[in-house]
Protein backbone atom coordinates (compact mmCIF):
# COMPACT_ATOMS: atom_id res chain seq x y z
CA UNK A 1 0.00 0.00 0.00
CA UNK A 2 1.23 3.44 -0.87
CA UNK A 3 2.73 4.98 2.15
CA UNK A 4 1.79 8.40 1.52
CA UNK A 5 -1.97 7.26 1.25
CA UNK A 6 -1.42 5.75 5.21
CA UNK A 7 0.24 8.98 6.07
CA UNK A 8 -3.03 11.18 4.70
CA UNK A 9 -5.40 8.94 6.19
CA UNK A 10 -3.58 9.40 9.84
CA UNK A 11 -3.05 13.27 9.35
CA UNK A 12 -6.69 13.09 8.80
CA UNK A 13 -7.62 10.93 11.85
CA UNK A 14 -5.37 12.96 14.35
CA UNK A 15 -7.18 16.12 12.99
CA UNK A 16 -10.03 14.94 13.54
CA UNK A 17 -9.01 13.21 16.72
CA UNK A 18 -7.68 16.67 18.04
CA UNK A 19 -11.18 18.32 16.98
CA UNK A 20 -13.06 16.46 18.63
CA UNK A 21 -10.45 17.09 21.95
CA UNK A 22 -11.66 20.90 20.96
CA UNK A 23 -15.29 20.05 20.65
CA UNK A 24 -15.16 18.50 23.98
CA UNK A 25 -13.20 20.78 25.96
CA UNK A 26 -15.25 23.92 24.01
CA UNK A 27 -18.32 21.64 26.29
CA UNK A 28 -16.49 20.89 29.37
CA UNK A 29 -15.57 24.57 29.75
CA UNK A 30 -19.35 25.76 29.07
CA UNK A 31 -20.79 23.11 31.79
CA UNK A 32 -18.10 24.22 33.99
CA UNK A 33 -19.78 27.68 34.41
CA UNK A 34 -21.33 29.14 37.01
CA UNK A 35 -24.72 30.16 37.14
CA UNK A 36 -23.37 32.95 40.02
CA UNK A 37 -22.98 35.34 37.20
CA UNK A 38 -24.93 38.56 38.37
CA UNK A 39 -26.49 38.77 34.80
CA UNK A 40 -26.69 37.80 31.50
CA UNK A 41 -24.29 39.41 29.65
CA UNK A 42 -21.71 37.64 31.96
CA UNK A 43 -22.88 34.77 31.24
CA UNK A 44 -23.09 34.75 27.94
CA UNK A 45 -19.87 36.44 27.17
CA UNK A 46 -18.24 33.78 29.40
CA UNK A 47 -19.79 31.24 27.02
CA UNK A 48 -18.67 32.55 23.85
CA UNK A 49 -15.02 33.02 24.86
CA UNK A 50 -14.89 29.30 26.16
CA UNK A 51 -16.51 28.57 22.35
CA UNK A 52 -13.50 30.86 20.66
CA UNK A 53 -10.57 30.05 23.24
CA UNK A 54 -11.09 26.40 21.29
CA UNK A 55 -11.93 27.11 17.61
CA UNK A 56 -10.55 28.96 14.84
CA UNK A 57 -13.54 32.01 14.98
CA UNK A 58 -13.01 35.41 14.45
CA UNK A 59 -16.60 36.34 15.79
CA UNK A 60 -19.53 35.04 17.85
CA UNK A 61 -22.15 36.86 19.35
CA UNK A 62 -25.37 35.87 21.08
CA UNK A 63 -28.72 37.92 20.23
CA UNK A 64 -31.88 37.46 22.57
CA UNK A 65 -35.36 36.94 21.38
CA UNK A 66 -37.58 39.67 23.29
CA UNK A 67 -40.98 39.50 21.15
CA UNK A 68 -40.55 39.24 17.61
CA UNK A 69 -37.06 41.22 18.06
CA UNK A 70 -33.73 39.41 18.02
CA UNK A 71 -31.39 42.02 19.93
CA UNK A 72 -27.34 41.45 20.62
CA UNK A 73 -27.00 40.44 24.10
CA UNK A 74 -23.30 39.61 23.84
CA UNK A 75 -20.40 39.82 21.56
CA UNK A 76 -16.57 38.85 21.53
CA UNK A 77 -13.77 38.86 18.91
CA UNK A 78 -10.44 37.32 18.41
CA UNK A 79 -9.03 40.93 18.98
CA UNK A 80 -10.54 40.49 22.52
CA UNK A 81 -9.20 37.31 23.15
CA UNK A 82 -5.68 38.51 22.43
CA UNK A 83 -6.00 41.70 24.43
CA UNK A 84 -4.59 41.91 27.89
CA UNK A 85 -6.78 44.76 28.98
CA UNK A 86 -9.60 43.36 31.20
CA UNK A 87 -11.44 45.60 30.21
CA UNK A 88 -14.32 44.41 27.46
CA UNK A 89 -14.27 45.85 24.21
CA UNK A 90 -17.64 47.23 23.18
CA UNK A 91 -19.31 45.28 20.96
CA UNK A 92 -22.11 47.28 18.99
CA UNK A 93 -25.09 46.38 22.09
CA UNK A 94 -28.23 47.04 21.21
CA UNK A 95 -27.96 46.03 17.14
CA UNK A 96 -31.20 44.24 16.75
CA UNK A 97 -32.92 41.94 13.91
CA UNK A 98 -36.38 40.96 13.61
CA UNK A 99 -37.83 37.68 12.99
CA UNK A 100 -37.67 36.82 9.70
CA UNK A 101 -35.15 38.95 8.93
CA UNK A 102 -31.98 37.90 7.59
CA UNK A 103 -30.41 34.28 8.15
CA UNK A 104 -30.51 35.11 12.03
CA UNK A 105 -33.90 36.01 12.04
CA UNK A 106 -34.60 32.95 9.80
CA UNK A 107 -33.18 30.66 12.16
CA UNK A 108 -34.81 32.15 15.24
CA UNK A 109 -38.28 31.99 13.14
CA UNK A 110 -37.69 28.24 12.47
CA UNK A 111 -36.12 26.97 15.03
CA UNK A 112 -33.08 26.06 12.49
CA UNK A 113 -29.48 26.16 12.35
CA UNK A 114 -28.72 28.14 9.09
CA UNK A 115 -25.44 28.49 7.69
CA UNK A 116 -24.34 30.58 4.69
CA UNK A 117 -20.26 29.66 3.18
CA UNK A 118 -20.25 33.18 1.26
CA UNK A 119 -22.35 35.85 2.43
CA UNK A 120 -21.57 38.24 -0.18
CA UNK A 121 -23.55 35.98 -2.22
CA UNK A 122 -25.90 34.92 0.44
CA UNK A 123 -29.79 36.69 -0.60
CA UNK A 124 -30.80 36.22 3.05
CA UNK A 125 -27.61 37.67 4.73
CA UNK A 126 -28.62 41.07 6.17
CA UNK A 127 -24.95 42.50 7.46
CA UNK A 128 -24.91 45.32 10.30
CA UNK A 129 -24.16 48.57 9.90
CA UNK A 130 -20.36 48.83 9.44
CA UNK A 131 -19.36 45.29 8.92
CA UNK A 132 -16.52 46.12 6.21
CA UNK A 133 -12.40 45.36 6.04
CA UNK A 134 -11.36 43.42 8.87
CA UNK A 135 -14.93 43.15 10.34
CA UNK A 136 -16.70 41.71 6.97
CA UNK A 137 -18.55 38.36 7.36
CA UNK A 138 -17.19 35.71 4.56
CA UNK A 139 -18.94 32.67 6.45
CA UNK A 140 -21.64 32.62 9.09
CA UNK A 141 -23.36 29.99 11.03
CA UNK A 142 -26.58 30.71 12.71
CA UNK A 143 -27.77 28.28 15.53
CA UNK A 144 -30.86 28.94 17.48
CA UNK A 145 -30.44 28.65 21.40
CA UNK A 146 -33.34 26.58 22.74
CA UNK A 147 -34.89 25.51 25.73
CA UNK A 148 -37.76 22.85 25.05
CA UNK A 149 -39.72 23.93 21.95
CA UNK A 150 -39.13 27.49 22.95
CA UNK A 151 -36.17 29.74 21.34
CA UNK A 152 -34.36 32.07 23.72
CA UNK A 153 -32.08 33.48 21.08
CA UNK A 154 -29.64 33.03 18.19
CA UNK A 155 -25.75 32.30 18.71
CA UNK A 156 -23.84 33.57 15.77
CA UNK A 157 -20.29 32.54 14.31
CA UNK A 158 -18.35 34.16 11.49
CA UNK A 159 -15.30 34.74 10.18
CA UNK A 160 -13.90 37.00 7.45
CA UNK A 161 -12.86 34.20 4.95
CA UNK A 162 -15.88 32.53 2.34
CA UNK A 163 -16.13 28.33 2.75
CA UNK A 164 -14.47 27.93 6.06
CA UNK A 165 -17.07 26.35 8.37
CA UNK A 166 -17.76 22.71 7.53
CA UNK A 167 -20.38 19.92 9.15
CA UNK A 168 -18.26 19.78 11.81
CA UNK A 169 -18.51 23.42 13.03
CA UNK A 170 -22.09 22.93 13.04
CA UNK A 171 -22.57 19.54 15.23
CA UNK A 172 -20.54 21.32 17.75
CA UNK A 173 -22.83 24.25 17.21
CA UNK A 174 -25.91 22.70 17.94
CA UNK A 175 -24.44 20.50 20.84
CA UNK A 176 -23.01 23.60 22.22
CA UNK A 177 -25.96 25.93 21.78
CA UNK A 178 -28.19 23.00 23.47
CA UNK A 179 -26.14 23.02 26.45
CA UNK A 180 -26.33 27.23 26.45
CA UNK A 181 -30.07 26.72 25.98
CA UNK A 182 -30.04 24.80 29.44
CA UNK A 183 -27.66 26.84 31.12
CA UNK A 184 -29.17 30.31 30.19
CA UNK A 185 -32.96 28.56 31.17
CA UNK A 186 -31.27 27.57 34.38
CA UNK A 187 -29.69 30.97 35.16
CA UNK A 188 -33.03 32.53 34.41
CA UNK A 189 -35.07 29.97 36.41
CA UNK A 190 -32.03 30.37 39.64
CA UNK A 191 -32.08 34.35 39.43
CA UNK A 192 -35.88 34.48 38.70
CA UNK A 193 -36.16 32.05 42.52
CA UNK A 194 -33.69 34.59 43.68
CA UNK A 195 -35.74 37.39 42.99
CA UNK A 196 -39.02 35.74 44.34
CA UNK A 197 -37.26 34.65 47.39
CA UNK A 198 -35.57 38.46 48.11
CA UNK A 199 -39.12 40.07 47.29
CA UNK A 200 -40.54 37.20 49.58
CA UNK A 201 -38.04 38.08 52.20
CA UNK A 202 -38.42 41.54 51.99
CA UNK A 203 -42.21 41.12 52.34
CA UNK A 204 -42.00 38.98 55.15
CA UNK A 205 -39.49 41.36 56.96
CA UNK A 206 -42.04 44.37 55.98
CA UNK A 207 -44.81 42.27 57.91
CA UNK A 208 -42.69 41.35 61.08
CA UNK A 209 -41.99 45.03 61.24
CA UNK A 210 -45.61 45.90 61.16
CA UNK A 211 -46.19 43.42 63.49
CA UNK A 212 -43.81 44.63 65.28
CA UNK A 213 -45.00 47.80 65.08
CA UNK A 214 -48.59 46.86 66.06
CA UNK A 215 -46.86 45.07 69.22
CA UNK A 216 -45.02 48.32 70.15
CA UNK A 217 -48.35 49.95 69.81
CA UNK A 218 -50.45 48.15 71.42
CA UNK A 219 -48.13 48.17 74.44
CA UNK A 220 -47.89 51.61 74.52
CA UNK A 221 -52.06 52.14 74.08
CA UNK A 222 -52.37 49.36 77.51
CA UNK A 223 -49.92 51.73 79.59
CA UNK A 224 -50.59 54.97 77.63
CA UNK A 225 -54.40 57.04 78.14
CA UNK A 226 -54.82 57.35 74.93
CA UNK A 227 -56.46 61.44 75.30
CA UNK A 228 -53.99 62.88 77.61
CA UNK A 229 -50.90 61.34 76.50
CA UNK A 230 -49.93 60.53 80.16
CA UNK A 231 -49.54 56.54 81.36
CA UNK A 232 -52.25 55.22 82.95
CA UNK A 233 -52.36 53.32 86.80
CA UNK A 234 -51.01 50.36 85.18
CA UNK A 235 -47.59 51.80 84.47
CA UNK A 236 -48.06 53.87 87.27
CA UNK A 237 -47.80 51.35 89.87
CA UNK A 238 -44.71 49.18 88.95
CA UNK A 239 -42.60 52.25 88.19
CA UNK A 240 -43.28 53.80 91.17
CA UNK A 241 -42.48 51.40 92.84
CA UNK A 242 -39.26 50.74 91.29
CA UNK A 243 -38.93 54.36 92.15
CA UNK A 244 -39.92 53.92 95.83
CA UNK A 245 -37.41 51.00 96.60
CA UNK A 246 -34.33 53.30 95.46
CA UNK A 247 -35.39 55.97 97.70
CA UNK A 248 -35.58 53.26 100.31
CA UNK A 249 -32.67 51.68 99.64
CA UNK A 250 -30.39 55.05 99.76
CA UNK A 251 -32.46 56.52 102.14
CA UNK A 252 -33.37 59.26 100.32
CA UNK A 253 -37.46 61.01 100.91
CA UNK A 254 -39.97 60.64 98.77
CA UNK A 255 -43.35 62.36 97.94
CA UNK A 256 -46.88 61.33 95.90
CA UNK A 257 -48.93 64.22 94.49
CA UNK A 258 -52.53 63.47 94.23
CA UNK A 259 -54.38 65.94 92.03
CA UNK A 260 -58.05 66.01 91.27
CA UNK A 261 -59.72 69.44 88.73
CA UNK A 262 -62.58 70.80 91.16
CA UNK A 263 -65.77 70.72 89.38
CA UNK A 264 -65.19 69.08 86.60
CA UNK A 265 -68.61 67.58 85.75
CA UNK A 266 -70.37 71.11 85.92
CA UNK A 267 -67.59 72.01 83.08
CA UNK A 268 -68.67 68.78 81.16
CA UNK A 269 -72.48 70.13 81.65
CA UNK A 270 -71.43 73.75 80.88
CA UNK A 271 -69.40 73.24 77.88
CA UNK A 272 -69.27 70.22 76.79
CA UNK A 273 -67.47 67.11 76.88
CA UNK A 274 -64.72 68.14 73.85
CA UNK A 275 -64.16 71.33 76.33
CA UNK A 276 -63.64 69.04 79.17
CA UNK A 277 -61.32 66.84 76.84
CA UNK A 278 -59.70 70.04 76.10
CA UNK A 279 -59.16 70.95 79.71
CA UNK A 280 -57.96 66.87 80.41
CA UNK A 281 -55.06 67.39 77.62
CA UNK A 282 -54.56 70.97 78.77
CA UNK A 283 -53.75 70.01 82.54
CA UNK A 284 -51.46 66.73 81.49
CA UNK A 285 -49.55 69.15 79.54
CA UNK A 286 -49.07 71.75 82.23
CA UNK A 287 -48.03 68.53 84.49
CA UNK A 288 -45.21 67.08 82.33
CA UNK A 289 -43.62 70.83 81.40
CA UNK A 290 -43.35 70.79 85.33
CA UNK A 291 -41.80 67.44 86.15
CA UNK A 292 -38.13 66.20 86.68
CA UNK A 293 -36.16 63.22 84.71
CA UNK A 294 -37.31 60.29 87.25
CA UNK A 295 -40.44 61.53 87.66
CA UNK A 296 -43.42 59.73 87.72
CA UNK A 297 -46.99 60.65 86.22
CA UNK A 298 -49.86 59.04 85.55
CA UNK A 299 -53.80 59.86 84.58
CA UNK A 300 -55.52 57.67 87.66
CA UNK A 301 -58.86 58.22 85.74
CA UNK A 302 -61.13 60.65 85.22
CA UNK A 303 -60.33 64.37 85.79
CA UNK A 304 -57.69 62.85 88.51
CA UNK A 305 -53.75 62.57 88.21
CA UNK A 306 -50.87 61.59 90.25
CA UNK A 307 -47.31 61.93 90.54
CA UNK A 308 -44.55 59.75 92.12
CA UNK A 309 -41.33 62.58 92.95
CA UNK A 310 -38.23 60.20 93.77
CA UNK A 311 -35.69 62.61 96.20
CA UNK A 312 -38.63 65.23 97.03
CA UNK A 313 -39.29 65.97 100.79
CA UNK A 314 -42.16 67.15 101.97
CA UNK A 315 -41.29 71.37 101.46
CA UNK A 316 -40.10 70.72 97.78
CA UNK A 317 -43.59 68.71 97.27
CA UNK A 318 -45.62 71.63 98.42
CA UNK A 319 -43.87 73.75 96.30
CA UNK A 320 -44.04 71.60 93.43
CA UNK A 321 -48.06 71.12 93.60
CA UNK A 322 -48.33 75.53 94.45
CA UNK A 323 -46.56 75.54 91.28
CA UNK A 324 -48.57 73.21 89.38
CA UNK A 325 -52.15 75.05 90.43
CA UNK A 326 -50.58 78.86 89.94
CA UNK A 327 -50.20 77.06 85.65
CA UNK A 328 -53.88 75.44 86.00
CA UNK A 329 -55.74 78.69 87.58
CA UNK A 330 -53.39 80.92 84.62
CA UNK A 331 -54.93 78.91 81.88
CA UNK A 332 -58.03 80.31 80.31
CA UNK A 333 -60.48 78.00 78.23
CA UNK A 334 -63.54 78.83 75.87
CA UNK A 335 -64.37 81.38 73.87
CA UNK A 336 -65.85 84.82 74.42
CA UNK A 337 -68.27 85.39 76.26
CA UNK A 338 -67.94 82.27 77.70
CA UNK A 339 -64.12 81.70 78.82
CA UNK A 340 -63.17 79.98 81.98
CA UNK A 341 -61.05 79.12 84.40
CA UNK A 342 -60.06 76.18 86.24
CA UNK A 343 -58.61 75.31 89.66
CA UNK A 344 -57.81 71.81 91.11
CA UNK A 345 -56.72 70.72 94.90
CA UNK A 346 -53.98 68.31 95.58
CA UNK A 347 -53.13 65.80 98.31
CA UNK A 348 -49.32 65.25 99.36
CA UNK A 349 -48.28 62.33 101.13
CA UNK A 350 -44.33 61.66 101.91
CA UNK A 351 -42.00 59.76 103.45
CA UNK A 352 -38.56 61.10 105.18
CA UNK A 353 -36.23 58.67 103.55
CA UNK A 354 -34.16 58.44 107.31
CA UNK A 355 -37.00 56.36 109.00
CA UNK A 356 -36.79 52.10 109.04
CA UNK A 357 -39.86 50.74 107.35
CA UNK A 358 -40.56 46.87 108.00
CA UNK A 359 -43.65 47.18 105.48
CA UNK A 360 -42.31 46.12 101.48
CA UNK A 361 -42.83 48.91 99.12
CA UNK A 362 -45.81 47.59 97.87
CA UNK A 363 -47.76 47.90 101.15
CA UNK A 364 -45.81 51.78 101.43
CA UNK A 365 -47.00 52.86 98.30
CA UNK A 366 -50.50 52.07 98.70
CA UNK A 367 -50.32 53.51 102.21
CA UNK A 368 -48.50 56.78 100.00
CA UNK A 369 -51.83 56.91 97.41
CA UNK A 370 -54.06 56.59 100.34
CA UNK A 371 -52.41 59.63 102.12
CA UNK A 372 -52.47 61.65 99.88
CA UNK A 373 -55.93 60.82 98.60
CA UNK A 374 -57.29 61.54 102.13
CA UNK A 375 -55.38 65.11 102.12
CA UNK A 376 -57.02 65.73 98.87
CA UNK A 377 -60.41 64.72 100.21
CA UNK A 378 -59.44 66.82 103.17
CA UNK A 379 -58.90 69.82 100.68
CA UNK A 380 -61.25 69.39 98.69
CA UNK A 381 -63.66 69.97 102.31
CA UNK A 382 -61.49 72.96 102.89
CA UNK A 383 -63.29 74.87 99.90
CA UNK A 384 -61.18 73.36 97.52
CA UNK A 385 -58.19 75.51 94.99
CA UNK A 386 -55.87 74.45 97.69
CA UNK A 387 -52.70 71.75 98.56
CA UNK A 388 -52.86 69.82 101.73
CA UNK A 389 -50.41 67.66 102.84
CA UNK A 390 -51.35 64.57 104.97
CA UNK A 391 -49.07 65.34 107.64
CA UNK A 392 -50.96 68.13 108.39
CA UNK A 393 -53.72 66.60 109.23
CA UNK A 394 -52.22 63.46 110.82
CA UNK A 395 -49.36 64.40 112.00
CA UNK A 396 -48.41 61.63 113.64
CA UNK A 397 -49.42 59.18 111.51
CA UNK A 398 -46.70 56.35 110.96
Amino acid sequence: MDSSVLAEAYQEINQRFLQLVDNLSALHGLSALSLNAPDETELLRAALRVLMEHHDLRRCSVFLLEGDTLTCAAGLDWRELLSTSKSPTPSRPGTRFRLGEGLIGLAAEYGQLLRSDDCAQEKRFAPRTGDSGTDAVGSLICAPIMAGDDVLGVVNVSHPDSGFFNISHERLLQVFVSFLGQMLSNWRYFHEMERQIQRRTGELEAALAEAEALRHRYQELSVVDELTGLHNRRFFFPEASTALANALRQQRPFSILMLDLDHFKQINDTHGHSMGDEVLQATAALLKSQIREGDVIARFGGEEFVLALPNTDRGGALQLAERILDSIRACDFGTFPHRFQVTGTIGVAHIGGTEEDSRNRAELLELLLRHADQALYMGKERGRNQVCAFSDIAPDAP
